[in-house]
């Protein structure tokens, strides 16, 4: 007489074909939905791809500024003038008030809205990054390809302006550049009168070895006045826009929405949802085969009020 455990074990399956009789169901739920499920994808595709073409679309103008660089160790010329802004700076003032308030007058931005909420939604369409190359690129976005290009070319010259002195380190400026001349005038006379004269226009005796040095000298002070002549001027007109490197861009195609982007995603959600839909109800059709679960289950039709018979 066999035992009935030995005979349910022989009767019952694998652990090897368990898998893969679920494997086989899946796949046969797939291929008799497979219409459903190439169709909906498809038609979900091409339903976000013809809703691009309806929707508001934004364009990006791309600028790329280089600055120059800011020595660690600045020279005694350069301690006296306006520390330049690092690309660091001046990505973040090129997203500050002090920029964006202008281009907001300028373009009519704050047309009923506040000024913070008109400040907040145009920093959200600027981008300003520095990479490892210590460039800095700037991104604009607009609803036009034109009004990005001239809103990147606004923002440049608004933050240019940034650059220039104030009105007191202006007036310092000034009178160092107009005492710098009148040294840089006294020392040229003099090396030209010792160049004429010789040593004895310096007014007293000195060895050959002494007057060198004495020429030299005054040769690296008038060199250093000429280059702080030089660069003040440049300082008090602030940055130039020979820092761009790279102009705005105009661009050509919109930057949002991209349609093959959203026509794949869409389509792959909807292949999503279908399967799990699918599934659903391949797997709610199982459970009303058991008459246990179905009789639960038409409890809970009737309690939540989908079963027509209910009532």
């Amino acid at each position: 007489m066999i035992p009935q455990n030995m005979n349910d074990s022989e009767n019952s399956p694998t652990l090897a074909e368990k898998p893969a009789a679920g494997g086989i169901d899946r796949l046969l739920v797939v291929a008799e939905n497979l219409k459903l499920l190439v169709l909906g994808t498809i038609t979900a595709g091409l339903l976000a791809y013809g809703i691009c073409f309806v929707v508001p679309h934004s364009y990006t103008s791309q600028a790329i500024l280089s600055l120059p660089a800011i020595p660690l160790v600045p020279s005694a010329s350069q301690q006296v003038l306006p520390v330049p802004q690092s690309p660091t700076q001046a990505a973040a003032i090129m997203v500050s008030p002090l920029v964006l308030d202008p281009i907001i007058r300028a373009f009519n931005l704050s047309a009923e809205r506040d000024q913070d909420v008109a400040r907040k939604k145009l920093a959200e369409k600027i981008k300003a990054t520095v990479g490892k190359d210590m460039l800095l690129r700037l991104e604009v976005t607009a609803p036009s390809p034109d009004q990005a290009q001239k809103m990147t070319n606004a923002i440049i010259d608004t933050w240019l302006k940034s650059t220039v002195p104030g009105e007191r380190e202006r007036i310092d400026l000034e009178k160092r550049l107009g005492y710098l001349k009148l040294s840089l005038d006294s020392v040229t006379g003099l090396i030209e009168r010792i160049t004429k004269e010789g040593i004895e226009a310096l007014g007293k005796p000195l060895t050959r070895g002494e007057a060198g040095s004495s020429l030299v000298a005054l040769g690296e002070l008038q060199g250093r006045y000429l280059t702080e002549v030089l660069a003040i001027p440049r300082a008090l007109q602030g940055m130039s826009r020979d820092v761009v490197a790279q102009p705005p861009t105009l661009p050509i195609e919109a930057s949002w929405p991209k349609k093959s982007w959203v026509a794949g995603f869409s389509a792959l959600g909807a292949l999503v949802l279908l399967l799990m839909w699918v599934f659903g109800q391949e797997a709610l059709r199982a459970v009303e085969q058991e008459p246990v679960a179905a009789d639960k289950l038409n409890r809970l039709r009737k309690a939540i009020k989908l079963d027509p018979r209910s009532s």
